[in-house]
């Protein structure tokens, strides 16, 4: 890999993260806005806030990041992208808690750069492929 490659790399994870603090900041206040203002279940809450922040997640990766247009089968390898890595944070989550003597919340702190790096190259096939 030559170093414009590398270059290039940097600047679609630069974006990546970018439009990963946008939206964990947009799912912080849709679920503040839901649970404690509009009261609804809190299950109900977290699936549909998980879904629709995945959508809008895509449409900003693609868009912004990736300049990709949209498929119905890259919106469905995307979602599965971010399925796969909420199991791969739950597994590791698992093991951590096995081996390290962190608080729970420590825990999920160490899982994000993992999960992180796996969405973000699994998106990036994603949209390359499509």
């Amino acid at each position: 890999m030559n170093f414009i490659n590398i270059k290039k790399l940097i600047l679609l994870f630069s974006k990546f993260s970018l439009v990963g603090v946008f939206m964990t900041f947009l799912s912080l206040v849709t679920a503040y806005i839901f649970l404690e203002i509009l009261h609804t279940p809190l299950f109900i809450t977290y699936a549909l806030n998980y879904l629709i922040t995945i959508f809008i997640s895509y449409q900003l990766n693609r868009i912004f990041t990736f300049k990709a247009r949209h498929t119905t089968i890259s919106m469905i390898l995307y979602y599965f992208v971010y399925i796969t890595g909420m199991l791969l944070g739950m597994l590791l989550l698992w093991i951590f808690k096995q081996f390290l003597p962190f608080r729970n919340f420590i825990l999920t702190l160490c899982v994000l750069p993992f999960t992180m790096a796996s969405n973000f190259f699994l998106s990036k096939l994603v949209f390359d492929k499509v």
